[in-house]
């Protein structure tokens, strides 16, 4: 259902993939993502055309997963903006990205595969960006902050005057966050820095509107996902064997029967991608304690000597 979160700004959230948003500035539109399916892209634009007659100008992709993406190509007067780093991914996105597509949704969604294999075209970003970078259209004013974390790539868009705060998979509130390709200690200090952000609806990657108490529950997640890992890695545990072990945290957030498998194949490949995470910091921290030891040790016999 679309929702009018504040005057002229649209969300909608029930759509297959991300949750979608549109910028009325009275100089054009500006969206905040596209819906992947087919149908429901075409459907955005219906109601959006229905509300105004601007034209829409920009798509400011949050990421470069297909979800966010994938609908770019139904809005063919937009200009895509994105992440540097999303852009750099877009590129990549050829014939194995296409087929993985097509065999994951063929039996799911089958309408939207037939019209995918005909006319499949990924709209990569024209404008790109790897610092804070200020839009002023209309009475509008948009803000696009790299916060990275889930990705690289990860964008919140924020619009102070209107307390809106779009977190992009930042914040996910219906299901596990996908960390496979994560950094889970840049995303609690990226939640950390939009907790300070003044506003007061925040429009989640994926779930149902919230405010910032959306955040704190992915940083608790994210807290508890780090912890147990890394214990687990001081006992010893190989990559496998944790993500076997701790397959169960998965249940701080809710999950549909029906989507159970996927999630936990999801799940074990975010935990081991963690895994790798906590390897590579402890391995700094012993590097940088065994420098401190040589470091301490030369200076007592330095002292010693003199």
């Amino acid at each position: 259902m679309v929702q009018e979160i504040a005057p002229n700004v649209l969300v909608e959230t029930g759509y297959h993939g991300a949750n979608v948003g549109c910028i009325i500035t009275g100089e054009g539109v500006i969206l905040i993502d596209a819906p992947m399916l087919p149908d429901e892209a075409r459907a955005w634009r219906a109601e959006i055309q229905s509300r105004t007659d601007q034209e829409i100008l920009y798509i400011i992709n949050t990421d470069h997963h297909r979800g966010h993406v994938m609908g770019n190509q139904y809005f063919p007067t937009a200009t895509v903006i994105a992440h540097e780093f999303a852009w750099k991914n877009m590129k990549s996105y050829g014939e194995s990205f296409r087929t993985r597509l097509l065999n994951l949704y063929r039996n799911r969604i089958p309408s939207a595969v037939q019209e995918w294999e005909e006319n499949l075209k990924i709209v990569e970003p024209k404008i790109t960006f790897t610092d804070r970078t200020v839009f002023y259209k209309g009475d509008k004013e948009i803000h696009l902050i790299p916060v990275g974390g889930h990705t690289a790539a990860t964008t919140v868009i924020y619009l102070p005057r209107d307390r809106i705060l779009f977190a992009g998979d930042l914040v996910v509130t219906d299901r596990p966050p996908f960390l496979s390709q994560s950094s889970t200690k840049r995303w609690l200090k990226a939640l950390a820095y939009v907790r300070k952000l003044r506003f007061d609806v925040l429009v989640p990657g994926h779930g149902e509107l919230s405010g910032k108490e959306a955040t704190e529950k992915m940083s608790e997640f994210l807290r508890m996902v780090r912890s147990n890992v890394r214990s687990a890695y001081h006992a010893g545990l190989s990559k496998a064997d944790t993500a076997r072990s701790l397959k169960d945290l998965i249940h701080f957030w809710p999950i549909p029967p029906f989507e159970k498998p996927k999630a936990d194949r999801r799940f074990k490949s975010s935990l081991s991608r963690v895994w790798n995470e906590v390897r590579a910091e402890e391995t700094a921290k012993a590097k940088a304690k065994a420098r401190a030891e040589k470091e301490a040790a030369k200076e007592a016999q330095a002292a010693g000597g003199a």
